[in-house]
């Protein structure tokens, strides 16, 4: 099963952002995904729309993608949501045999704190408020012969809008469910598994993760979970080696751990460095080590410090893994290793991150090979991945 990549929505207002979680699976044999999502966004307005092509495959791919595109370009291009739904309505003709629409959407246009939905026969968006199910008000509407569900209203903090393809609520259907799961029991399980703090991949996993249990392991249907989360900012420092020269320390970690939020640290050589800037010891944690990759560290002041070069290959591993497989997030999320335990901070706790690259040459790495052209294409490709996930990566130093 094919699994499509992501990026995320860049909304922010009053200390606020938004988390973003996606997981869309092909159906069985299928090389493209008949569910499509497409997210634009200027100053103003942020548009997501998820579209679902009748049928599979190529068909419903084309379908579904013309239907997102034509709906998030016209939104951003400041078109009416009433009109640019009626201009799609009006391509999207009813099957004669099937007398189902061509494709359907979700339409999701947030301005600052409030949220604008329009949905047509895609299941209704679930949202979680106070840790509950809220329900927030429908109107009704006929637009082009199609029954169009339109809602307004202001997010809040920790608010958490769950939208979905129908391959999600048709789970199980002839195998181990009467007629599908059903969006009433889609809501119960969404309410179970939420807790305070669950990130929106983590939500988007377990949706997924469901369908393909009740499906028997199969995917009988092309199926899509988009979470979006309101949450406050969370700055991480991330530090990956220690300056080339050591009159340049001073200033460096001084920037490091005088900068707001959580301070990470990869590297051996760094973190003794650090232990001595802050007069704190360093304690390695050996049993914590796990396969190939090398324990983790306790030093106060700081919330994860972890070996260098060897931990950062096994998170790209894991993200290369990730960018293949969307369900395996939520499997990282159950390893205790130092790669593991980097990635959770990096790809889930953390909004933004503040990068700090020292040009330091550390012999041992260069007697097993790991030059600092290595190292510096593996802080590159790590910054590539953050940024493609959607997190505000700022370089503050770079091979000082």
């Amino acid at each position: 099963m094919k699994r499509n990549r992501h990026h995320g929505l860049n909304v922010e207002f009053d200390g606020l952002c938004m988390d973003f979680g996606h997981v869309s699976l092909n159906k069985k044999k299928e090389f493209l995904c008949g569910d499509c999502y497409k997210i634009e966004e200027n100053d103003k307005d942020h548009v997501l729309v998820l579209s679902d092509g009748l049928g599979s495959g190529v068909k419903a791919n084309i379908l579904s993608t013309l239907t997102a595109t034509m709906l998030s370009t016209m939104i951003i291009n400041q078109v009416e949501l009433d009109e640019a739904v009626r201009a799609v309505a009006k391509t999207l003709p009813v099957c004669s045999v099937r007398n189902l629409a061509y494709a359907t959407f979700t339409v999701l246009n947030f301005q600052g704190k409030q949220v604008s939905l329009y949905q047509f026969d895609n299941p209704d968006a679930i949202l979680i408020r106070d840790g509950k199910l809220f329900d927030y008000p429908v109107e009704t509407s006929m637009i082009e012969e199609k029954e169009i569900h339109k809602s307004c209203f202001e997010l809040k903090d920790e608010d958490m809008l769950i939208v979905m393809s129908d391959g999600v609520t048709n789970a199980g259907m002839g195998k181990t469910t009467n007629g599908g799961w059903g969006r009433d029991d889609v809501m119960a399980f969404c309410r179970a598994k939420y807790h305070k703090g669950m990130s929106a991949q983590e939500m988007a996993g377990y949706l997924a993760e469901a369908s393909l249990d009740l499906n028997l392991n199969e995917t009988d249907d092309d199926i899509t979970a988009i979470v979006l989360r309101m949450r406050h900012k969370q700055v991480v420092n991330l530090m990956i080696g220690p300056p080339s020269k050591e009159e340049h320390d001073e200033r460096y970690l001084k920037s490091f751990f005088d900068s707001e939020g959580y301070h990470v640290i990869c590297g051996g050589t760094t973190a003794q460095c650090a232990a001595r800037y802050l007069d704190k010891e360093l304690i390695s944690l050996s049993e914590t080590a796990c396969g190939d990759v090398p324990a983790y560290y306790k030093l106060e002041g700081t919330e994860l410090v972890t070996e260098g070069f060897l931990t950062i290959e096994h998170l790209l591993e894991y993200c290369e893994e990730w960018m293949e497989d969307r369900l395996s997030f939520n499997r990282l999320k159950r390893k205790k290793d130092a790669a593991a335990l980097l990635g959770v901070m990096l790809f889930e706790q953390a909004t933004d991150i503040n990068f700090y690259f020292g040009g330091a040459i550390n012999k041992s790495n260069v007697e097993l090979g790991i030059t600092e052209k290595r190292k510096e294409q593996a802080a590159e490709e790590l910054v590539e991945h953050l940024q493609n996930a959607g997190k505000n990566v700022n370089i503050a130093f770079w091979a000082i």
